[in-house]
């Protein structure tokens, strides 16, 4: 019995030896299913899924500088062989603020931005530096898009609203070179255009223009029953 006790346990330590993947070294780095760890905690897995090769998780408290900025890192490396990176870093903005960071990269395994998450919860796709809650650089498709807005352009209709005369408009075009309460093409490619807004001075404009034709079909209205009652009166 103590001799099969004894084949049991050389067994179990010689296989321990041979498959041993994980580590625990005195540098303080973890590895699991690697004995080399590359950062304090360093997984190493093959997916069985993937045909491009290892699949590498590592959580790294710290980096160097030459990373630009400092904090801490989640590194997803695919297929080491050719340099698929994605990872998660923080990044220090100024003297507190710090900043999230989505990267991937592929070839040289250099790591480029995608998304930021400002230490003001703005949120960057295409730019680090989020000026508003969403900033873009670059294009966006979607199914459909809804724009909360208030004081919508049915004002104009309102018994009290001053209608601006066909001379008016035309005096303030020729002077500016555009509409009334529009833009002007150098302040849209200087600011843009908020698109809620936008579309509310444009239906200010539809509205204007509608109560114009309103008018002028009022003024044709009378001019054909003058006309009708002058031919009216020369059968007579």
């Amino acid at each position: 019995m103590k001799r099969y006790l004894v084949t049991c346990l050389v067994l179990f330590y010689a296989c321990s030896s041979i498959a041993q993947t994980n580590t625990f070294p005195t540098t303080g780095k973890v590895g699991v299913g690697t004995t080399s760890p590359a950062s304090l905690l360093h997984l190493n897995g093959t997916s069985t899924t993937n045909a491009s090769g290892d699949v590498i998780l590592i959580l790294q408290a710290a980096h160097s500088s030459s990373t630009i900025g400092s904090g801490g890192i989640v590194k997803f490396t695919n297929n080491v062989a050719s340099a698929n990176v994605a990872s998660i870093r923080t990044y220090t903005e100024g003297a507190s603020n710090v900043s999230l960071r989505f990267q991937t990269g592929y070839g040289t395994g250099a790591l480029t931005d995608r998304m930021t998450i400002s230490n003001s919860g703005n949120v960057g796709i295409g730019t680090t530096t989020p000026a508003e809650k969403l900033s873009v650089k670059g294009k966006i498709r979607a199914q459909e898009v809804k724009v909360e807005m208030a004081n919508w352009a049915d004002f104009v209709f309102a018994k009290d609203f001053k209608l601006p005369t066909l001379k008016e408009t035309e005096k303030h075009i020729q002077e500016k070179g555009h509409l009334p309460g529009i833009p002007s093409a150098a302040e849209v490619e200087k600011n843009g255009i908020e698109l809620g807004d936008m579309n509310k001075k444009l239906l200010q404009k539809i509205e204007e223009l509608t109560l114009y034709l309103i008018e002028q079909e009022k003024k044709i209205q009378t001019l054909n029953n003058q006309v009708e009652n002058l031919q009216e009166n020369q059968k007579r």
